[in-house]
């Protein structure tokens, strides 16, 4: 049995309707589960773009060592803006992008995870747990 999150965030990204603190409950829960399997595997990946309509490719969804401060770096999923001499910068948690920007998010979940789980299957073991885990995310989005 799939977490109950998960399966409200797949419903969402197909078009049920949900407010704003139910989504951002899910993400923040996601976000958790995403900085304990991007930590495990330490595969940076440069997912979906997640910009507003007016520049839709300034903003990604990317797995990476993300520094948010001058003391607290680590491994995860964030919303990053991409520069292309300085390279990611990441900006926002999955739950705490502008209310316009959630939907979009939510709807780049299926693509993220096909294109993480195959990053992973192809970087790492893939009978790794990390790896698995990614995989099912990835079937789960799909359908």
């Amino acid at each position: 049995m799939e977490s109950p999150h998960l399966i409200f965030l797949k419903n969402v990204a197909q078009g049920t309707p949900a407010n704003s603190p139910e989504i951002r409950d899910a993400l923040h829960r996601l976000d958790h589960m995403l900085t304990d399997l991007a930590s495990d595997l330490q595969i940076p990946f440069m997912g979906p773009y997640v910009g507003l309509r007016h520049a839709p490719e300034q903003h990604l969804l990317s797995v990476a060592e993300h520094r948010w401060s001058q003391a607290d770096s680590y491994w995860g999923a964030a919303i990053c803006s991409h520069h292309p001499v300085y390279g990611l910068r990441a900006e926002w948690t999955l739950a705490t992008v502008s209310r316009e920007r959630l939907p979009i998010v939510v709807q780049a979940l299926p693509s993220f995870f096909t294109g993480y789980a195959a990053i992973a299957a192809q970087s790492a073991e893939p009978s790794r747990p990390s790896v698995s885990r990614l995989k099912s995310l990835a079937e789960l989005f799909a359908h």
